[in-house]
């Protein structure tokens, strides 16, 4: 009986995909991969594993520590980020903004977009504030329990948000990360009548945040922004709610109008 084998090009793409799964398994928390610890994460053979990451590190994607024999990510990656950086007008704009409002605003600010089951971000300004959370732009957070992702969500069909979480269910972060389907669907449709989210300890106990759409020349939802300070400011009444919406209105719009007036370069 004949052998059955692969297109070539399903093969390829095959390929493809598991070197960005590999890319993609290198985060804040786990920088650092042995060959046979990582084939078995993403279920991937080890004899194939080696053979991505030699061809991820002959193109200087990957880099491997010889002291622990385990690759990291190397120098190729950071090149591709800075020129995703130089040519994206939003991030100078953003950056440029932000940089405004610290005097008025001491904690952090954020823009997002959506990047499959997760909220990416693309810009990060942190002010001098007591705020302990650092973050680098790069990393994701949950779409679901964040303002970004729920304010990106939101701008989405309940049909794609209920395929959304059959593939990718609510995890639980902390004790008051919304888990139920149904109060999940109430807030996004709440959040689509006030065009802000917010989020209220659900990927750190402590922080809070408020996050409106940032709108590109069609007026679409093409990012979001978020501005996040801690949670017992608000409860003490240190922060005015109130005032940390108005500010998040005004910046999305001052940073959509901009970015319509830019052309990307």
């Amino acid at each position: 009986m004949a052998r059955t084998t692969k297109a070539p090009t399903e093969a390829s793409n095959q390929s493809l995909v598991r070197g960005l799964k590999i890319l993609e398994a290198y985060t804040s928390k786990k920088q650092s991969w042995g060959v046979r610890e990582l084939g078995r994460e993403l279920e991937i053979n080890a004899a194939t594993t080696y053979r991505l990451i030699a061809a991820l590190a002959s193109r200087g994607y990957l880099e491997q520590n010889q002291e622990t024999q385990k690759y990291h990510l190397g120098p190729k990656v950071v090149q591709l980020a800075a020129n995703y950086s130089t040519q994206n007008s939003l991030i100078e704009i953003g950056l440029r903004v932000f940089a405004k409002y610290e005097q008025q605003f001491p904690y952090n600010f954020y823009i997002g977009v959506m990047s499959a089951d997760e909220v990416i971000y693309v810009a990060v300004h942190e002010s001098r504030g007591p705020l302990k959370i650092t973050t680098e732009p790069g990393q994701s957070v949950s779409i679901y329990g964040s303002a970004l992702g729920k304010i990106l969500l939101a701008n989405e069909s309940d049909e794609f948000i209920k395929n959304l979480i059959a593939g990718n269910p609510v995890k639980k972060i902390t004790p008051l990360t919304v888990t139920d389907e149904k109060e999940l669907m109430r807030q996004i449709r709440q959040i689509r009548k006030l065009g802000y989210a917010i989020n209220r300890g659900e990927i750190y106990a402590e922080i809070a945040s408020v996050a409106t759409g940032i709108r590109g020349p069609d007026g679409s939802v093409i990012a979001g922004l978020s501005l996040s300070f801690p949670m017992l400011y608000m409860e003490t009444g240190k922060i005015s709610l109130e005032d940390v919406i108005e500010m998040t209105m005004q910046i999305g719009e001052e940073i959509s109008s901009m970015n319509r007036r830019t052309v990307i370069r």
